[in-house]
């Protein structure tokens, strides 16, 4: 039995790139004067990415369980930063929402953010690095579309449900 893996394929690179962008952007967090675990920033800034959004949803999005995207919540919301409401539409489901407090540590975490592309963006022109990312929302659409539209990118509506 012959399996033929491609590690050039685009599932690889982009899965590698997801991977190391995570990397740099997490060093660059721990370098940063934030009161937020580099798990805590990249939490955050999938609330600041989505809006309110219910929480078994955002840990789908994040990847990551439940149990674990409860920790990080609980230390988010005793820090201020996050604030967990009931949906409007679901009593029993909590929404995660950001606080005003979280606007100055969202500053610092787009600031590391802004760093790890520029260090992905190294030598690569302009009119590559725009096409690149307009063939990965063009890919990122047919595989929403080929879902129905729905799942862990899925819009606010979606969220909601």
């Amino acid at each position: 039995m012959s399996a033929s893996i491609d590690p050039g394929s685009a599932s690889f690179l982009v899965g590698d790139l997801a991977r190391l962008m995570r990397l740099e952007f997490e060093r660059r967090i721990a370098e940063e004067p934030v009161a937020v675990t580099p798990a805590e920033a990249r939490v955050l800034a999938h609330v600041a990415r989505g809006g309110q959004t219910r929480q078994h949803v955002l840990a789908e999005r994040l990847g990551i369980g439940p149990m674990s995207l409860t920790g990080f919540l609980d230390r988010l919301e005793a820090q201020g930063l996050i604030a967990r409401i009931a949906d409007p539409r679901d009593g029993r489901a909590k929404l995660v929402a950001l606080t005003e407090a979280a606007g100055p540590v969202l500053a610092t975490i787009a600031r590391a953010g802004v760093a790890a592309r520029a260090t992905a963006r190294s030598g690569i022109s302009e009119a590559d690095w725009l096409r690149f990312q307009d063939v990965t929302r063009r890919a990122i659409e047919n595989l929403r579309r080929a879902r129905g539209g729905v799942g862990e990118d899925a819009g606010p509506e979606e969220r909601r449900s």
